[in-house]
């Protein structure tokens, strides 16, 4: 009877440890959902104020990213001191279809932040539409021209509450890595803000 006993508590335990070890298998850590972006474009357009009255005659720049996010080799836009351009971003899926749109309709998971600029040269502001304040459009202010620098486009994709300690006043925050998460797009290419009048000099 003793030997009975023993089974069956030896057995018990043993099915506790299994279901213990089951539990930990089927609820693993939750990991961050990100979207698999195929591609991308920058699109630059010359504006005439906040009100993104596209200016007539001056062609859009753009700047294309591949798979990699990596732009054709010697890529590079120059952008005139004292002007405004409308920033828009265009992502691609793995059917080449665009999906920025799904950056906008998880807004409180998303942020871009534009890093790379010398102190005093650049300023944003985000205009995506219903105050989503992602930053898939945007206007880039051109203070005064400078040396060219590598222009880093980050689209963050947050943890969850993440967002909420962050301000507009982050757009060019270079300790994003603290707000929590992972990157969806992390975009470079060689920016040349130049005088007026020289926008096409190389």
């Amino acid at each position: 009877m003793k030997n009975n006993r023993k089974t069956i508590i030896i057995a018990l335990l043993a099915l506790g440890t299994l279901g213990i070890n089951a539990c930990s298998k089927d609820d693993p850590q939750p990991e961050i959902p990100q979207e698999e972006v195929n591609g991308a474009k920058l699109t630059f357009v010359e504006v005439t104020g906040e009100n993104g009255e596209v200016v007539t005659g001056v062609e859009p720049i753009e700047i294309t990213f591949d798979d990699k996010g990596l732009p054709p080799v010697g890529a590079h836009a120059h952008v005139e001191e004292g002007k405004t351009y409308r920033l828009t971003l265009t992502a691609y899926d793995f059917a080449n279809r665009e999906m920025q749109q799904e950056f906008l309709n998880d807004a409180d998971r998303h942020q871009v932040f534009i890093l790379g600029a010398p102190d005093g040269v650049l300023d944003y502001v985000y205009a995506d539409p219903d105050n989503a304040r992602v930053g898939v459009t945007g206007y880039i202010h051109v203070l005064k021209a400078s040396d060219g620098f590598t222009f880093n486009f980050i689209v963050r994709h947050l943890n969850e509450g993440v967002k909420a300690g962050i301000t507009a006043a982050d757009w060019n925050n270079t300790g994003y890595n603290r707000f929590g998460g992972a990157n969806d797009l992390d975009l470079k290419f060689e920016l040349h803000p130049v005088v007026a009048g020289h926008g096409d000099d190389h």
